[in-house]
């Protein structure tokens, strides 16, 4: 049988799922990830719900991308938008 769609569930519309669980296992890969870096896990994670916050709010004036960046910015420095590359990375891989 040739395979055709894939489908993703990340809200756990077709599956269920435990948010919770789900939220801690990934602030936990993400803060490993990032903690060579200099990344203190909890200020890390609040910058990331903080980033969200502000996808959410976006008025439509700029991509979700660059709004949260944005606030990632004024969080830890323009500076440390030089580690965009390290969080690709844990996205991608």
């Amino acid at each position: 049988m040739k395979l055709t769609t894939i489908l993703f569930d990340l809200d756990g519309t077709l599956l269920p799922m435990d948010n919770d669980e789900f939220t801690r296992g990934y602030f936990k890969l993400l803060a490993a990830k990032m903690a060579p870096l200099g990344y203190e896990p909890k200020r890390l994670v609040d910058a990331v719900w903080t980033g969200t916050a502000a996808m959410v709010k976006n008025d439509g004036s700029q991509t979700n991308e660059e709004a949260f960046w944005r606030v990632f910015a004024d969080r830890y420095g323009a500076e440390r938008l030089r580690d965009r590359p390290a969080f690709d990375e844990f996205y991608r891989t």
